[in-house]
């Protein structure tokens, strides 16, 4: 091949560059030398088409979100005719040598069944366990949970390569997809020191409070950030007006979350400043006296790595957080621990590291030496990343 090699990249669940994983990845690969197209959903004043550090980003009207099952299909099926659109336009235009699925859903291979057939190579990058997702959302199997098994097998069957974000996502797609160890290459969420970095603290976000507890994701229901709102009640109801809180994103458990803030007149001392660029986060994670995970336990959240926590720990930030089986491997005695939906043992971790301050120093500096002695930055990614795409690009399609 006399030219660099073309990777469209498929997004739905998020926007562009505001999803990290993916806005890594496809900043990695066009620094590497390839050709990198997103697809993505357009949210608020961003451009239908432009150019993100060497990325060629294409853009679809976001659907509104879900919050039933049937809400959710029919956001995915909007979605799947966007990202069609926009493959059909890359195909004409700059057809793809290599097409990456950003799962959730996990059938937006079918956007790019032109590419394919024609041969691109596909790479399915598994983010979520979608079945688990489901039952965890909305308490119950049923024949949507068995459409989004048939659906995550078809899309590990189809891909050349799997990328797997920790070591119990390759053992599902082993044991659940059939997929060969060969064919799967883990590369974790992990915080990128370029973008996620210690800056000066900003005394203003704490709202005139000595401290801040900050928490950072997408705000969905299985996020668990009633526990957080709790906690700030009860330190408010013990006389603490010493501390603020930040919950940092956005999501479709957002407007709750307000409502209820609003009842019970926590205004004051829990803010929601949305979606914020890599460099914002900086600065309230830099500021935060305390960061916080209150994911509930569950099939999904045991099995995952929250990539917020590792961007804490690689800020040396003091954490409370819920024993999730992944999560208590990656982090050993870094992190202070709460019972798991108790917003009065949140609010004693809190309160017990916010007055012992060397404690919750001594904290902060066994996580961050951990991210570095366990290889848990972006940077130690690139390499398996980059072996991933060589090796779906050099496979045979049959």
């Amino acid at each position: 091949m006399d030219r660099a090699a073309r990777i469209l990249i498929l997004l739905e669940n998020e926007a562009y560059p505001l999803d990290r994983r993916v806005s890594q990845i496809a900043v990695t690969l066009a620094r590497d030398g390839y050709d990198v197209t997103v697809a993505a959903p357009r949210l608020g004043a961003a451009a239908a088409e432009e150019e993100i550090d060497g990325v060629h980003v294409l853009r679809f009207p976001a659907p509104p979100q879900g919050t039933s099952a049937a809400a959710f299909l029919r956001e995915y099926m909007s979605s799947l005719r966007g990202l069609r659109s926009i493959a059909r336009r890359v195909e004409r235009e700059r057809p793809p040598d290599l097409v990456i699925s950003a799962n959730p859903p996990d059938f937006l291979f079918l956007a790019a069944r032109a590419a394919a057939r024609r041969g691109a190579r596909l790479i399915f990058d598994h983010h979520d366990l979608a079945p688990e997702l489901f039952e965890e959302k909305f308490g119950r199997r049923g024949i949507f949970h068995r459409a989004l098994l048939m659906a995550e097998r078809w899309s590990f069957r189809k891909a050349d390569v799997v990328l797997s974000t920790n070591d119990s996502y390759a053992d599902v797609a082993r044991a659940r997809g059939g997929v060969a160890a060969d064919r799967i290459f883990v590369v974790r969420n992990a915080p990128d020191p370029d973008r996620i970095r210690a800056v000066d603290p900003d005394p203003q976000l704490r709202r005139g409070r000595k401290h801040l507890v900050a928490w950072v994701g997408r705000m969905s229901t299985q996020e668990g950030l009633e526990t957080a709102v709790g906690a700030a009640a009860e330190l408010r109801r013990r006389g603490r007006d010493d501390v603020a809180f930040v919950l940092v994103g956005s999501g479709s458990a957002l407007d709750g979350l307000a409502e209820d803030v609003r009842k019970r007149g926590l205004d004051d001392i829990v803010a929601f400043p949305g979606e914020v660029e890599h460099a914002a986060v900086s600065r309230y994670l830099s500021t935060a006296s305390i960061c916080l995970n209150v994911d509930p336990h569950g099939p999904l959240n045991d099995r995952s790595t929250m990539i917020k926590v590792l961007e804490y720990m690689a800020l040396g930030r003091p954490i409370v957080q819920t024993p999730l089986e992944e999560m208590v491997r990656l982090c050993g005695d870094a992190t202070s621990y709460a019972r798991p939906g108790d917003p009065i043992d949140f609010a004693d971790r809190i309160e017990e590291l916010i007055d012992d301050p060397a404690k919750a120093a001594a904290l902060g500096e066994r996580a961050q030496s951990r991210i570095v002695e366990m290889g848990l930055t972006w940077p130690d990614q690139v390499p398996r990343l980059l072996t991933a795409v060589q090796t779906a690009l050099g496979t045979s399609r049959k």
